[in-house]
Protein backbone atom coordinates (compact mmCIF):
# COMPACT_ATOMS: atom_id res chain seq x y z
CA UNK A 1 0.00 0.00 0.00
CA UNK A 2 1.77 3.22 -1.18
CA UNK A 3 1.14 6.45 1.45
CA UNK A 4 2.16 9.67 1.09
CA UNK A 5 4.74 10.07 3.99
CA UNK A 6 2.69 13.86 5.21
CA UNK A 7 -0.33 12.28 5.47
CA UNK A 8 -1.25 13.35 9.22
CA UNK A 9 -2.93 10.00 9.88
CA UNK A 10 0.15 7.78 10.03
CA UNK A 11 1.27 10.05 13.21
CA UNK A 12 -1.94 9.80 14.55
CA UNK A 13 -2.45 6.65 14.23
CA UNK A 14 0.84 6.04 16.36
CA UNK A 15 -1.03 8.98 18.86
CA UNK A 16 -4.08 6.96 19.12
CA UNK A 17 -1.38 3.34 20.52
CA UNK A 18 0.60 5.64 22.32
CA UNK A 19 -2.66 7.04 24.32
CA UNK A 20 -4.92 3.81 24.37
CA UNK A 21 -1.63 2.24 26.10
CA UNK A 22 -0.98 4.64 28.60
CA UNK A 23 -4.84 4.39 29.55
CA UNK A 24 -4.63 0.87 29.74
CA UNK A 25 -1.83 1.40 32.58
CA UNK A 26 -3.15 4.34 34.17
CA UNK A 27 -4.97 1.94 37.18
CA UNK A 28 -2.22 0.36 37.79
CA UNK A 29 0.52 3.07 38.32
CA UNK A 30 -1.99 5.11 40.35
CA UNK A 31 -2.32 2.30 42.60
CA UNK A 32 1.70 2.14 43.05
CA UNK A 33 1.94 6.02 43.11
CA UNK A 34 -0.79 6.31 45.96
CA UNK A 35 0.86 3.08 48.16
CA UNK A 36 4.47 4.82 47.75
CA UNK A 37 3.14 8.24 48.97
CA UNK A 38 0.65 6.25 52.22
CA UNK A 39 3.51 4.27 52.98
CA UNK A 40 6.34 7.24 52.92
CA UNK A 41 4.07 9.45 55.08
CA UNK A 42 2.44 6.80 57.81
CA UNK A 43 6.33 6.37 58.69
CA UNK A 44 6.21 10.15 59.71
CA UNK A 45 2.97 9.63 62.13
CA UNK A 46 4.80 6.50 63.77
CA UNK A 47 3.00 6.13 67.23
CA UNK A 48 0.18 8.46 66.70
CA UNK A 49 -3.10 8.65 67.30
CA UNK A 50 -5.38 7.58 63.67
CA UNK A 51 -7.27 11.41 63.61
CA UNK A 52 -3.47 12.61 63.38
CA UNK A 53 -2.88 10.55 60.10
CA UNK A 54 -6.19 9.27 58.77
CA UNK A 55 -5.83 12.40 56.00
CA UNK A 56 -2.90 10.30 54.33
CA UNK A 57 -5.65 8.42 53.29
CA UNK A 58 -8.26 10.50 52.02
CA UNK A 59 -5.31 12.02 50.03
CA UNK A 60 -3.93 8.26 48.65
CA UNK A 61 -7.58 7.21 48.07
CA UNK A 62 -9.26 10.21 46.86
CA UNK A 63 -7.28 13.47 45.88
CA UNK A 64 -4.26 11.69 43.71
CA UNK A 65 -5.99 9.44 41.40
CA UNK A 66 -8.53 12.34 40.82
CA UNK A 67 -5.90 14.99 40.29
CA UNK A 68 -3.75 12.38 38.20
CA UNK A 69 -6.74 11.13 35.61
CA UNK A 70 -8.73 14.82 35.49
CA UNK A 71 -5.82 16.45 32.89
CA UNK A 72 -6.07 13.25 30.38
CA UNK A 73 -9.56 14.59 29.00
CA UNK A 74 -7.83 17.41 28.16
CA UNK A 75 -5.20 15.36 26.40
CA UNK A 76 -8.29 13.37 24.57
CA UNK A 77 -9.89 16.32 23.73
CA UNK A 78 -7.21 17.95 21.92
CA UNK A 79 -5.90 14.38 20.06
CA UNK A 80 -9.61 15.33 18.24
CA UNK A 81 -9.39 18.62 17.77
CA UNK A 82 -6.21 18.77 16.72
CA UNK A 83 -5.66 15.51 14.56
CA UNK A 84 -9.43 16.43 12.70
CA UNK A 85 -7.81 19.96 11.99
CA UNK A 86 -4.80 18.06 10.60
CA UNK A 87 -6.58 15.78 8.50
CA UNK A 88 -8.43 18.49 6.63
CA UNK A 89 -5.79 20.65 6.31
CA UNK A 90 -3.87 18.12 4.56
CA UNK A 91 -7.18 17.43 2.33
CA UNK A 92 -6.87 21.11 1.99
CA UNK A 93 -3.62 20.76 -0.17
CA UNK A 94 -4.90 17.51 -2.23
CA UNK A 95 -8.20 18.49 -3.33
CA UNK A 96 -6.45 21.68 -4.65
CA UNK A 97 -8.70 24.44 -2.28
CA UNK A 98 -7.65 27.77 -1.31
CA UNK A 99 -10.47 28.12 1.83
CA UNK A 100 -9.05 26.47 4.37
CA UNK A 101 -10.62 25.17 7.68
CA UNK A 102 -9.75 28.16 9.61
CA UNK A 103 -11.89 30.51 7.32
CA UNK A 104 -15.01 28.59 8.09
CA UNK A 105 -17.58 29.62 11.08
CA UNK A 106 -19.63 26.83 12.33
CA UNK A 107 -21.78 26.69 15.77
CA UNK A 108 -19.75 24.17 17.16
CA UNK A 109 -16.29 22.93 16.39
CA UNK A 110 -18.09 19.61 14.71
CA UNK A 111 -20.33 22.07 12.58
CA UNK A 112 -16.95 23.91 11.41
CA UNK A 113 -15.78 20.66 10.22
CA UNK A 114 -18.94 19.38 8.67
CA UNK A 115 -19.19 22.40 7.18
CA UNK A 116 -15.93 22.12 5.46
CA UNK A 117 -16.09 18.86 4.77
CA UNK A 118 -19.27 19.16 2.82
CA UNK A 119 -19.31 22.41 1.16
CA UNK A 120 -15.67 22.97 0.88
CA UNK A 121 -13.87 19.66 0.38
CA UNK A 122 -16.90 18.09 -1.50
CA UNK A 123 -16.57 15.01 0.79
CA UNK A 124 -19.80 12.18 1.18
CA UNK A 125 -19.07 12.16 5.02
CA UNK A 126 -19.43 14.23 8.20
CA UNK A 127 -19.84 13.85 11.51
CA UNK A 128 -23.42 12.36 12.78
CA UNK A 129 -25.57 14.57 15.12
CA UNK A 130 -24.59 11.95 17.74
CA UNK A 131 -21.30 12.65 17.49
CA UNK A 132 -21.52 16.72 17.49
CA UNK A 133 -23.48 16.43 21.05
CA UNK A 134 -21.19 14.04 22.53
CA UNK A 135 -18.29 15.92 21.58
CA UNK A 136 -19.92 19.20 22.86
CA UNK A 137 -20.15 17.34 26.36
CA UNK A 138 -16.86 16.08 26.27
CA UNK A 139 -16.11 19.98 25.71
CA UNK A 140 -18.06 21.03 28.94
CA UNK A 141 -16.29 18.77 30.86
CA UNK A 142 -12.79 19.52 29.36
CA UNK A 143 -13.77 23.17 30.25
CA UNK A 144 -14.59 22.50 33.31
CA UNK A 145 -11.45 20.66 34.07
CA UNK A 146 -9.09 23.17 32.12
CA UNK A 147 -10.28 26.10 33.39
CA UNK A 148 -10.83 25.48 37.20
CA UNK A 149 -9.02 22.16 37.67
CA UNK A 150 -12.48 20.54 38.63
CA UNK A 151 -13.56 22.85 41.32
CA UNK A 152 -17.15 23.54 40.62
CA UNK A 153 -18.00 26.12 43.11
CA UNK A 154 -15.90 28.57 40.67
CA UNK A 155 -18.38 27.49 37.92
CA UNK A 156 -21.85 29.69 37.02
CA UNK A 157 -25.07 27.91 38.71
CA UNK A 158 -26.11 27.30 34.78
CA UNK A 159 -22.92 25.59 34.28
CA UNK A 160 -22.85 23.39 37.65
CA UNK A 161 -26.59 21.88 36.33
CA UNK A 162 -25.47 21.23 33.33
CA UNK A 163 -22.41 19.22 34.76
CA UNK A 164 -25.18 16.97 37.13
CA UNK A 165 -27.28 16.71 34.46
CA UNK A 166 -23.91 15.21 32.30
CA UNK A 167 -22.77 13.36 35.46
CA UNK A 168 -26.45 11.55 35.32
CA UNK A 169 -25.81 10.67 31.35
CA UNK A 170 -22.24 9.91 30.94
CA UNK A 171 -21.15 6.50 33.09
CA UNK A 172 -17.61 7.34 35.30
CA UNK A 173 -18.14 11.32 35.84
CA UNK A 174 -19.28 12.23 39.11
CA UNK A 175 -20.06 15.42 41.07
CA UNK A 176 -18.78 14.72 44.82
CA UNK A 177 -19.02 17.87 47.16
CA UNK A 178 -18.31 20.53 44.78
CA UNK A 179 -15.69 18.57 42.62
CA UNK A 180 -15.85 16.87 39.72
CA UNK A 181 -14.19 13.51 39.23
CA UNK A 182 -13.72 11.47 36.03
CA UNK A 183 -13.14 7.67 36.82
CA UNK A 184 -10.94 5.30 34.32
CA UNK A 185 -13.59 3.72 33.01
CA UNK A 186 -15.13 8.10 31.31
CA UNK A 187 -11.29 8.43 29.89
CA UNK A 188 -12.20 5.08 28.44
CA UNK A 189 -14.96 5.40 27.16
CA UNK A 190 -14.23 8.95 25.92
CA UNK A 191 -11.01 7.98 24.20
CA UNK A 192 -12.91 4.98 22.37
CA UNK A 193 -15.09 7.37 21.21
CA UNK A 194 -12.25 9.49 19.60
CA UNK A 195 -10.58 6.63 18.28
CA UNK A 196 -13.33 5.40 16.49
CA UNK A 197 -14.51 8.40 14.80
CA UNK A 198 -10.67 9.75 14.12
CA UNK A 199 -10.42 6.21 12.51
CA UNK A 200 -13.60 6.01 10.21
CA UNK A 201 -12.46 9.83 8.98
CA UNK A 202 -9.20 8.22 8.18
CA UNK A 203 -10.61 5.73 6.53
CA UNK A 204 -12.87 7.65 3.95
CA UNK A 205 -9.77 9.51 3.39
CA UNK A 206 -7.65 6.75 2.82
CA UNK A 207 -10.54 5.12 0.25
CA UNK A 208 -10.81 8.72 -1.06
CA UNK A 209 -7.28 9.10 -2.08
CA UNK A 210 -6.50 5.32 -3.02
CA UNK A 211 -4.38 3.96 -0.20
CA UNK A 212 -6.82 0.87 0.51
Amino acid sequence: MKVDMSYPGLEISVELTVLREYLSQMDSGIKLLCEEYADNELKKYDGCEYYEYQHIYRISEHEMPRIIRMPFIVTIYTLFENSVSLLLTYAQGKENKELALKDINGRTLVSTFNKYMKHVLDFEYEFSNEVAERFSNLNKVRNCIAHTNGNLSSLSDKKLEELKRLSVKMSGLKVRHNELELTTEFLENAMKFVEINLKELMGYMDSRYGWN
